[in-house]
């Protein structure tokens, strides 16, 4: 009975959501075949996983340590550490090998900057063909796939635990975006494109998807998509102006080096692929904040004006401002410490250390990620509250005029008069 009630439930609100739910299929469909389009329209197979040393690389499993051995390293008389030689047995659990037994080893040297650790028994691992004689296979990297997995998982699992169906909503939209990364804008860098338009396209794209998909077709969304395209658009065209004024080359570091060595990519475009698609998300977070708000406001309040939605929109973009902008900086902080640090070191003050393109770059990633969040939170006010109102003017309602009450008049009493007294 439960199950049929459920059931009628279902029924009912889908009679009674049916346009909704059409345009939500459509949505999704649409952004798959969009998706589609795009990764044809960029893909060159020649430049995208083009492979290394690790191919033909197989997962094991570590079943037995045979041997461990240490060796000291000298570089004249100076011991500089020890050289580390571990054999294995394991068993290959993927791939045509799947179930055979082998013997492989690792070799750690004192001059690794970084050493791997040491095997142990039950660690799941990588192998790939070994050159030397006297083994077959030898240890690339350990197997962290499955720890991933786990926490992806996880993240799922709390996801719809909490959001239900928002949160499948929010599963669908993160599952495109990433795809829109990998699969359209990633590939169009690599095949050489025009990484600015590129770029805009699949900021575009995550916007519209992002705020279809979670939050339906209604003024709401079209309030906040408005809102934070034109934040991003302010970013964007920031990025451009102060890239120009700072004289930036787009060489931050040894990975850009590498990038222009091997393709013909302008480096300053791709910092303005980073910004904006690093503000993206801040940016829709402040502008479906403040849609939604609004809505909310008019939906509850007796005579919901243009100015008091605006005013409002503005306050309550206020207390969200502080949170996003340390939330860009410290992204972009946390991101490249390593490379912040070094940068600190080898300045001599803190003059050269803000002139170097490295710094700059976080800096300018930083500012005008905060500058579009700010400037979307006024923005996104305004088209809210005109959608909202239809962009009436603030409308007082009409006093109520007070009755003339006469100064000389005495409102009568319940008390018995003097006189009434007097004849009791």
């Amino acid at each position: 009975m439960s199950g049929k009630s459920l059931f009628n439930r279902t029924v009912d609100w889908l009679n009674a959501n049916r346009i909704q739910v059409v345009l939500y299929i459509i949505t999704v469909i649409l952004s798959l075949v969009l998706l589609f389009v795009g990764n044809k329209a960029v893909y060159n197979k020649e430049t995208v996983f083009l492979g290394g040393y690790e191919d033909g690389a197989v997962t094991a499993t570590v079943t037995d340590i045979l041997l461990e051995s240490k060796e000291p390293n000298y570089i004249g008389d100076e011991f500089i550490g020890e050289d580390i030689t571990v054999v294995f047995d394991c068993e290959i659990t993927k791939g045509d090998m799947k179930g055979q037994t082998v013997t492989a080893y690792e070799r750690i040297s004192a001059h690794d900057a970084v050493p791997i650790e040491v095997v142990e028994k039950g660690d799941r691992i990588l192998l790939v063909e070994s050159i030397e004689e006297d083994f077959d296979w030898c240890l690339y990297d350990f197997d962290r796939s499955i720890p991933l997995w786990v926490l992806g998982f996880i993240f799922v699992a709390l996801i719809l635990l909490f959001g239900r169906k928002k949160g499948v909503n929010t599963l669908i939209s993160l599952g495109y975006t990433c795809a829109a990364v990998f699969l359209v804008f990633v590939p169009s860098v690599l095949s050489e494109k025009n990484i600015y338009l590129w770029s805009i396209l699949v900021c575009i794209y995550i916007i519209a998807m992002t705020l279809t998909i979670t939050e339906g077709y209604s003024k709401k969304t079209l309030a906040a998509v408005i809102g934070c395209v034109s934040g991003v658009v302010v970013a964007g065209v920031l990025t451009v102006v102060f890239s120009r004024i700072l004289n930036m080359t787009g060489a931050t570091g040894d990975d850009t080096i590498n990038i222009i060595m091997n393709f013909d990519i302008d480096l300053n475009a791709l910092i303005f692929a980073g910004i904006i698609l690093g503000a993206v998300g801040a940016v829709m977070d402040v502008s479906v904040s403040i849609s939604s708000s609004l809505k909310e406001i008019h939906d509850n309040v007796e005579n919901p004006t243009f100015g008091l939605l605006v005013k409002s929109g503005v306050n309550i973009g206020r207390d969200i401002m502080g949170t996003m902008a340390n939330t860009l900086v410290l992204a972009y902080i946390g991101c490249e410490l390593s490379a912040t640090l070094l940068q600190v070191m080898y300045s001599s003050s803190p003059s050269t250390l803000f002139s170097r393109e490295k710094i700059v770059a976080e800096l300018l990633q930083a500012l005008v990620g905060s500058i579009g969040i700010l400037l979307t939170i006024p923005l996104t006010a305004v088209v809210s509250a005109a959608l909202y109102t239809g962009g009436k003017a603030s409308e007082k309602p009409p006093k109520e005029k007070k009755p003339k009450v006469d100064r000389y008049y005495v409102e009568p009493s319940d008390e018995p008069s003097l006189f009434e007294r007097i004849d009791k």
